[in-house]
């Protein structure tokens, strides 16, 4: 057998000749072949590595896709075993030969299953490949050690892998594909919808939308918006995209309204429009279709960050609760990210491995991270974070493979040696290392569920202890029973919104009360401003908050926050969060005079104001009195009362 094509621009005929069964009961049990004009087809011998954990295996079909400089093979479905009868059983060691036409050398494999059957997850470990007839020494390794399962991980079935190096998961680029179908009668689908990526640095494959971030369960409803992730190699800027379905089901025929396509490392969001029917029974009767991008525009640009957890060997280290972790960089930090996958994370002696989208925060010098306590048993050991990320850094050069077989040196091979040596930039791994190794438990320890750390050998920065006093003002209905929470903000960062669980009273926040926190965190430098909240959950939540004093422990620094306001949906502004900022100690003293415990400020020192200050009154009923003397006093020090900075 053969296969001719023909030019018809110019009539040149192209033969491939084949001479082979395609014939699972023939010649190898192919169905698959490439043919070559020119180029030779040679074999791959691929070895797939089942993982050893429970319900490894999967009786699902396997498909493998080897991505080479020279191009793919295409997706092949992997049924001829070698050496073993019952294929991707838990630790088995599958060969597969695969015959190609050569695609050089191979830096990627993309390998997934169908997910049918009813214990189709799978835990792949690696991915060996090499040329039939080379030494195993030139094998490649592609690790994967990640569940294949709707069910584990993040939910998907089929993956990218790279060769093993450090950060592998962040070579990727992450594709949010926001599918919306039509709102008219007849619109949704039950086939499986595909797409193919067309960019300025590659095509993808053929990809399935199988598995979706929105978790919808019936996917390409009528008027609804389905939102896949799919992760592969950089393809630049999207030029266009297929997308069609398999025509399959009851209802096979589908009416897509648009696509939007988020690429948020490249800070770039497309926008489709189709509003057209994909049906063999409707309109031109096409089942998939080339759209082009109408509008591009910018979204916020993320970085690719992959982050390690390790769970402590201890009993009971394990915890149910929501993890959550922020980072902190010499440009800015990051917003609270949750670490949480389909699977069941944080067991003991475990390492959860999480790839996220973040702003790029610079230089790490410092991450928060802790749960919410919240399931039976919430208490988590936490041995060690990893936080990764790709950087451009010089590097020196790769040399050639046939440097060994250089010849004596002469002044050409002196020249050649110059320009191959020395550095260039590259792409590489940057690692930072946080140490824990302790309780994040309320029975534990500090009873702390946040814990912020630093990094590995870091040197400039150190852990702090903030003793913060609440003061509740003397008046009728001035406490509260809610929860209240606090931010403190330095030169060198926040320490992260923080529950002001432990106080040295019983009951917190009663009327006339002092409470005492001690809050740990990295050294803030120089305290800016706080924010302090409650969250409203109870019957009185009301508070007439007096002031926050804050003694920074580090060097025996005492930071006055008055305040002297409701934190109430019913009184004042109806705020229950108030920003507040420090003020000289001299502008504080304690009328004894004057009932109640609301600091004063003392007027008279006004005309020396160089910071923020405050008129502070016990009540709200003597405002406008206090506003008039306050205004008379700033005027008497021949202060201007609009300057910038005097508020009452």
């Amino acid at each position: 057998m053969s296969a001719t094509i023909m030019k018809t621009l110019t009539k040149e005929k192209y033969t491939f000749p084949c001479e082979r069964w395609l014939d699972t009961n023939e010649d190898d049990n192919e169905v698959v072949r490439e043919m070559s004009f020119c180029s030779a087809v040679i074999k791959y011998r691929v070895t797939v590595c089942t993982g050893t954990i429970g319900g490894s295996g999967t009786d699902a079909s396997v498909f493998l896709n080897l991505i080479g400089g020279q191009g793919d093979t295409g997706d092949r479905e992997l049924v001829n075993c070698k050496n073993n009868v019952n294929k991707f059983e838990k630790g088995n060691l599958d060969e597969f030969i695969i015959e190609a036409v050569n695609i050089g050398q191979v830096h990627r494999v993309r390998i997934g299953h169908d997910g049918k059957g009813g214990g189709c997850g799978w835990f792949l470990d690696k991915v060996i490949v090499r040329e039939e007839g080379q030494a195993e020494a030139h094998a490649v390794e592609f690790p994967c050690n990640r569940w294949l399962d709707r069910n584990e991980d993040d939910g998907q079935i089929v993956r990218e892998l790279v060769p093993f190096s450090e950060g592998q998961r962040l070579y990727n680029v992450n594709y949010h594909i926001a599918v919306k179908t039509g709102n008219i009668p007849g619109g949704s689908s039950d086939s499986n919808v595909f797409v193919k990526l067309y960019g300025e640095k590659g095509d993808t494959s053929k990809m399935m939308l199988l598995v979706s971030a929105n978790n919808l369960g019936n996917y390409f409803e009528t008027g609804r918006v389905d939102i896949f992730t799919v992760e592969t190699f950089d393809i630049g800027q999207i030029n266009r995209l297929m997308i069609g379905h398999t025509n399959e089901g009851m209802r096979a025929g589908w009416f897509l309204d648009s696509v939007q396509i988020m690429v948020p490392v490249h800070g770039r969001h497309y926008m489709f429009p189709s509003h057209r029917w994909l049906c063999k029974d409707e309109a031109d009767g096409k089942t998939e279709v080339e759209i082009y991008p109408s509008e591009i525009l910018d979204m916020e640009q993320l970085i690719n960050y992959e982050i390690t957890v390790v769970t402590g060997d201890v009993t009971f280290a394990g915890t149910n609760a929501k993890v959550f972790v922020q980072m902190y960089g010499d440009k800015g930090k990051t917003e609270i990210i949750t670490l949480e996958s389909r699977s069941n994370n944080y067991e003991r002696n475990t390492t959860e491995i999480f790839k996220i989208e973040a702003k790029d925060v610079g230089k790490v010098f410092k991450i928060r991270i802790g749960h919410d306590g919240s399931g039976i048993g919430s208490g988590w050991f936490l041995e060690t974070v990893d936080v990764k990320h790709l950087i451009m850094a010089l590097v020196p050069k790769e040399k050639k493979k046939d440097d060994k077989k250089k010849k004596k040196k002469k002044k050409k091979d002196e020249e050649d040696e110059d320009e191959e040596g020395g550095e260039e930039m590259r792409e590489v791994v940057l690692t930072y290392h946080f140490p824990c190794s302790r309780w994040l438990a309320t029975g534990e320890e500090d009873g702390e569920l946040v814990v912020e750390l630093l990094p590995e050998e870091a040197e400039e920065l150190e852990v702090n202890t903030y003793e913060v006093c609440v003061f509740t003002g003397d008046m009728l209905g001035a406490g509260t029973d809610a929860n209240v929470f606090i931010n403190i903000y330095g030169e060198n960062g926040d320490t992260g919104e923080r529950y002001l669980k432990n106080s040295d009273n019983l009951n917190k926040f009663e009327r006339g009360q002092e409470d005492v926190f001690t809050v740990t965190a990295i050294d803030l430098g120089p305290l800016k401003k706080l924010r302090i909240r409650h969250d409203n959950t109870q019957s009185y939540s009301s508070w007439y908050l007096d002031r926050v004093e804050i003694v920074d422990t580090k060097d025996d620094t005492t930071y006055y926050f008055p305040c002297n306001r409701w934190l109430a949906v019913d009184e004042d502004d109806g705020q229950i969060a108030r920003e507040l900022v420090p003020v000289d100690e001299a502008f504080m003293w304690k009328d004894d005079d004057e009932e109640g415990t609301g600091a004063t400020l003392g007027l008279e020192q006004k005309c020396n104001v160089s910071k923020p200050a405050y008129v502070l009154v016990e009540g709200r009923d003597k405002r406008s009195l206090c506003l008039s003397i306050y205004l008379s006093a700033v005027k008497n020090a021949g202060v201007d009362e609009n300057k910038e900075g005097l508020m009452y």
